[in-house]
């Protein structure tokens, strides 16, 4: 039985969820004194109602694939609520995306008796396509290190099982230029297991069946079915032509059983691909220069925390729009790119439109702001994800500049955001694009390519990648009220900073 989406039906309930969660919540209207940009005042903050509104919000939106009608209808509502926020002036940018649309998949053993239809987790974007008959082929298992010359997997349907990687904090803290963990509740040997990093060489791997004539793939996650459900990865926006399909490790384990024989398998996977038009979002809040701190996150993904930036950017500018202009020293720029999801298309999109116009240099820096107040969820009785009462460790990625530092070591003890930790990128000759990026994070495309300072602060939960499951419930909302009323402090202080000394990085 191949899974079908009804279009209908999902509009229908998408519509009952949006009337319950947005309901107009009050927020605080009255113009600000310019001393409100020296001593910040939470009580002049959209609530946290609102941002647990917000976030339900997101979950009843689901899975928001790039430039979808999902994905476009969540642009069209942040839009609108930049406009409740007092931000005057509002405009888009076009965005060109590689769309790809899943419309139906399934898998099916097939036998004398007739087609048995066996289960599966996802199916993996920009793998390629199939038509409403699927592809036919012998099943064959191969390992993760396998490698396969051209045409020597020619009419094969291939099984290849993932295992995550044992892994620790170290694999971030022990860069850290900063940390802040007043109660020392992780170290460098603190087990720091995601289900996602096993997929860190998964593009390449497609791109080897594909060269080897592979007619599909099925990747076998080592999770159960719980935690497989809905992985949305990789994405970027590169189509390999080689339709592929996630199963659960038990799944996995009864293919693997019965493969290398005589096994038929049946893999169906409609999707639409197609060059569409999206937009980045951008709001002005002037000050008293041109000069530009630049606030930014994606509007497209596969669930509620990935991502639920923008959300707390537009509790933010709802601060600052009210503020004297006397009290900006510099502009602010809201930047709600598009496209992360399809090869980070936005934030490339944004630097090409803008090289030789002057508004890249007249940027002072960049604030990135992903997956706020995530709680931490790991492998519980069963291996199905369970709340651990911890939030998840935080990284603040950005280059050696010291008043960036400091200013990120600042916000992170006002928002009491522990465990955090500042570092450096993770691959510093990194030129800025999806496959030679200099972190893992939206922001990077500013520090890569262009050299602008930039703060990406982002987390990486177990569920980050998952569509289909609500995150409401996966969020420390204090902690994220915090973490705005901290953010919109750093975003004064930057503004403030001389250019010349944001522009000075020091040596790693």
């Amino acid at each position: 039985m191949v899974l079908r989406f009804k279009c209908i039906t999902m509009l229908l309930v998408y519509v009952t969820l949006m009337n319950f969660a947005n309901a107009d919540i009050a927020w605080p209207m009255e113009a600000l004194p310019a001393s409100a940009a020296s001593a910040l005042d939470p009580a002049q903050f959209v609530s946290i109602d609102q941002h647990r509104d917000w976030q339900l919000d997101l979950d009843a939106r689901g899975l928001r694939a790039a430039g979808s009608v999902a994905h476009e209808a969540y642009i069209d509502e942040l839009q609108k609520r930049l406009q409740r926020a007092g931000v005057d002036r509002i405009y888009r940018e076009p965005v060109e995306l590689n769309q790809w649309l899943a419309d139906s998949w399934g898998l099916e053993l097939m036998g004398a008796q007739g087609a048995v239809s066996l289960p599966t987790a996802a199916y993996l974007p920009y793998s390629g396509s199939t038509s409403a008959s699927g592809v036919v082929g012998k099943l064959k298992l191969i390992s993760a290190d396998a490698r396969y010359g051209e045409g020597e997997l020619v009419g094969k349907i291939v099984l290849l099982s993932l295992k995550k990687p044992e892994s620790t904090l170290a694999v971030f803290e022990s860069a850290a230029w900063r940390r802040y963990d007043p109660a020392a509740s992780v170290h460098a040997d603190t087990p720091y297991q995601r289900s996602y990093f096993a997929l860190s060489t998964l593009a390449k791997k497609l791109d080897m069946l594909h060269r080897a004539g592979a007619s599909a793939a099925i990747i076998g996650l080592d999770e159960p079915s719980n935690n497989a459900l809905g992985m949305y990865a990789p994405y970027d926006a590169i189509n390999r032509n080689v339709p592929a399909l996630y199963v659960d490790q038990d799944t996995a384990k009864y293919l693997a059983n019965m493969a290398n024989g005589d096994v038929e398998l049946r893999l169906t996977l409609e999707a639409r691909i197609a060059k569409v038009n999206s937009s980045n979002l951008i709001g002005i809040i002037p000050g008293q220069s041109d000069e530009l701190v630049v606030l930014n996150s994606h509007t497209d993904g596969p669930n509620g925390i990935e991502d639920n930036g923008p959300n707390v950017i537009v509790g933010m500018a709802q601060y600052l729009a009210r503020l004297p202009r006397a009290a900006l020293p510099r502009s602010i720029m809201i930047l709600l790119s598009s496209g992360h999801f399809a090869g980070a298309q936005g934030g490339q999109s944004f630097i090409d439109q803008h090289l030789h116009d002057g508004t890249l240099e007249r940027i002072a820096a960049v604030l990135c702001l992903e997956h706020l107040g995530a709680e931490e969820w790991v492998a519980g009785p069963g291996g199905r994800w369970a709340p651990t009462g911890r939030p998840e460790p935080y990284w603040f990625f950005m280059p050696n500049i010291p008043p960036l530092i400091a200013a990120a070591e600042v916000a992170l003890k006002r928002a009491d955001a522990a465990p955090a930790f500042i570092r450096p990128p993770t691959r510093p000759e990194g030129k800025g694009l999806f496959h030679d990026h200099v972190w893992p994070g939206e922001g990077q495309v500013f520090w890569g390519r262009s050299r602008i300072p930039t703060a990406n602060y982002i987390a990486g939960p177990n569920y980050l990648f998952n569509w289909g499951i609500s995150t409401a419930d996966k969020v420390n909302y204090q902690r994220l009220f915090r973490e705005t009323i901290a953010f919109t402090e750093m975003t004064l202080t930057l503004a403030a900073t001389p250019m010349a000394d944001l522009r000075k990085p020091e040596k790693n």
